[in-house]
C-alpha cells in the first residue's frame, strides 16, 4: 500500500499522525536527551501519550503532521501548526525530532519550511511564531534559514537545571513570506 503523503519535500514528507506513531511520541518524551530539548519534566505513560495525540489530531486549532524520510518512510519526528487562531489568522509552530540520530540531518529545517508552505499557502494565515531556547543555535539558524525573524527574548522564560534560561520569540508574517518567495 502506498504511503500517505499530505506534502512532500527534499528529503521527508509530511503525512497525518497515525496511531501507531505514538510508540514514537511515547520515546521522545520520555527518553532524557530528547526530553531535555523539549522542556518536559514529568514522565508520559503511552496512554497519556496516545490521548494528547487524539485531541491534537481532532483539534481544528491544530495541524499536526508526522515526518516521515523519503528514503525508507521512517517516522522521525513531528511538526504542527498549534493554537490555530483564524480569525487573526496566525499560529504557533511546533516540531520535534524525537531521536538524536535524526538531529542536524535537515529534516527539521525542511520540516520549518513545508509548514510555512502550508501555512500561508493553504491555510491563509498572516502569521506564524515560534518559541526556542536562546542556548539551541541549532534551532535558532534552522529557523532563521527557513525565514523566521527574531521578535524578542523571554527572559529568565524557563526554568532548567537548576537556573533560569531565556527563549526567543521568532516570528514571520505573511508579506514577509511572499517578498521571499
Amino acid at each position: 500500500m502506498e504511503k500517505t503523503k499530505f506534502v512532500e519535500g527534499e528529503k521527508i514528507y509530511l503525512r497525518p499522525f497515525q496511531s501507531e506513531d505514538s510508540a514514537l511520541v511515547y520515546f521522545g518524551k520520555n527518553d532524557e536527551q530528547i526530553r531535555e530539548t523539549l522542556f518536559l519534566f514529568a514522565p508520559q505513560t503511552l496512554e497519556q501519550v496516545q490521548d494528547e495525540m487524539k485531541q491534537w489530531s481532532t483539534n481544528s486549532s491544530f495541524a499536526l503532521f508526522t515526518i516521515c524520510r523519503k528514503e525508507d518512510d521512517v517516522a522521525v519526528g513531528q511538526t504542527a501548526l498549534v493554537r490555530i487562531d483564524f480569525v487573526s489568522r496566525a499560529a504557533t509552530f511546533y516540531l520535534a525530532i524525537y531521536s538524536p540520530e535524526f538531529w542536524s540531518k535537515g529534516y527539521g529545517g525542511e520540516a520549518a519550511k513545508m509548514m510555512l508552505d502550508y501555512a500561508f499557502d493553504i491555510l491563509n494565515l498572516n502569521r506564524v511564531l515560534l518559541h526556542v531556547c536562546a542556548e539551541n543555535k541549532n534551532a535558532v539558524a534552522a529557523y532563521k534559514k527557513a525565514g523566521y525573524v527574531m521578535e524578542g527574548t523571554l527572559r529568565e522564560a524557563m526554568y532548567h537545571h537548576n537556573r533560569y534560561v531565556d527563549f526567543y520569540v521568532m516570528s514571520v508574517l505573511r508579506e514577509e513570506y511572499y517578498a521571499k518567495k
